[in-house]
């Protein structure tokens, strides 16, 4: 079974909090600075360090569980239940990757593989397992 899904990918969005209030860190940190106001000062340096660190993280986090959620919702919408996955396994320098997944199909565990086709496109194939 060779089928076509399509996997949306990450939106980065969400990294629009912490550099808001990263902006906020700056702008209070330099009010502290003209006002002489050390508390004020180190407010606004530890908002900024704070965001900048939770800036990271999220962006360390964020993409990957995004992409085995969106891949899931992809699998389940064509009849697979609980499927995992694998880590990524890249075949040649330059192909894209291709990730292996388990799954149940009619009631039988399945293997396969999730191939991405560039975009948002994505080729899902079955493996036969001999045992």
């Amino acid at each position: 079974m060779n089928e076509i899904v399509t996997v949306p990918p990450w939106n980065a969005w969400p990294l629009v909090i912490p550099v808001v209030i990263a902006i906020a860190g700056v702008v209070i940190s330099s009010l502290g600075t003209r006002r002489h106001a050390k508390g004020v000062r180190e407010l606004g340096t530890s908002l900024f360090l704070l965001a900048v660190l939770a800036a990271v993280g999220m962006f360390a986090i964020m993409p990957g569980a995004w992409d085995q959620g969106e891949r899931r919702k992809a699998l389940e919408e064509i009849g697979y239940t609980s499927p995992t996955f694998s880590a990524e396994v890249v075949q040649k320098p330059g192909e894209p990757g291709v990730t292996a997944f388990q799954a149940e199909r009619d009631g039988q565990r399945v293997r396969g593989v999730i191939k991405s086709l560039g975009g948002d496109q994505w080729e899902v194939s079955e493996v036969e397992v001999t045992e």
